[in-house]
């Protein structure tokens, strides 16, 4: 097993608000539906995802301030 590389971060993953999905945070286009990640979809909206990806978001923010 090889040790991880230091000094880099792992890529950051989102729901594609389409399909729900995880893609990589760069994606414009999803690899799964091939929609629009940013565009919220029905299926984003209906199950309350929202929400818990604004929570999410905040503490990767307090997290990196070093405040939680």
């Amino acid at each position: 097993m090889t040790a991880p590389a230091h000094g880099r971060a792992p890529p950051a993953l989102v729901l594609c608000r389409q399909c729900c999905e995880y893609v990589f945070d760069a994606e414009a286009a999803c690899p799964h539906c091939g929609g629009d990640t940013r565009r919220a979809g029905a299926r984003y909206l209906a199950s309350g995802y929202a929400p818990i990806e604004a929570i999410n978001r905040l503490d990767r923010v307090l997290e990196r301030r070093g405040s939680n």
